[in-house]
């Protein structure tokens, strides 16, 4: 049988255990921290959140979406605002003019395998892409599909329900 290479969504108790696997004392365990708890809570891709200025952080934004070219509207919950603040904090100390101060995403694939690693998550299918899918999921189960569709900006409601748990 041939193994899935589709992006996994993650359960409410890995998703808990994920983010307490970090050391939050360590600069490194809180950006990583930081990065993907903001990508969670936003169910932005990791390459639109690479893209974000400092200088665009508030409470709502617009951004274009790297893949697609199109136009976003981002809302931040309070935790998600407090998190791109040190992130584009931390950024404006190392005189970086980005949101993320790392390169390509190859670091943050990385991360993800080694704080799933020590939450004791099977890493196999889990990308940066699960926060998206994970989050598009709890939206869809409390709000519906389309609910679901808008947070992810998709115009297709089909592309949605590719993201969705079939459970």
């Amino acid at each position: 049988m041939e193994k899935s290479t589709k992006t996994r969504i993650l359960s409410d108790s890995e998703i808990r255990d994920f983010f307490l696997s970090f050391d939050l004392s360590k600069p490194v365990d809180r950006y990583y921290y930081q990065v993907f708890r903001l990508q969670y809570l936003t169910a932005l891709r990791i390459s639109d959140l690479m893209e974000i200025g400092n200088e665009q952080i508030s409470k709502h934004f617009l951004i274009e979406k790297k893949k697609t070219d199109k136009k976003r509207e981002v809302y931040l919950c309070d935790e998600a605002l407090a998190l791109a603040k040190n992130l584009a904090e931390r950024s404006r100390k190392i005189g970086k003019n980005k949101l993320l101060t790392k390169k390509d995403d190859s670091s943050y694939r990385r991360a993800i395998k080694i704080y799933c690693k020590r939450a004791r998550i099977n890493s196999d299918r889990v990308s940066t892409h699960s926060f998206r899918k994970t989050m598009a999921n709890k939206v869809a189960l409390l709000k519906g599909s389309k609910a679901a569709s808008q947070l992810l900006n998709h115009s297709n409601l089909t592309t949605t329900e590719g993201y969705l748990d079939d459970s």
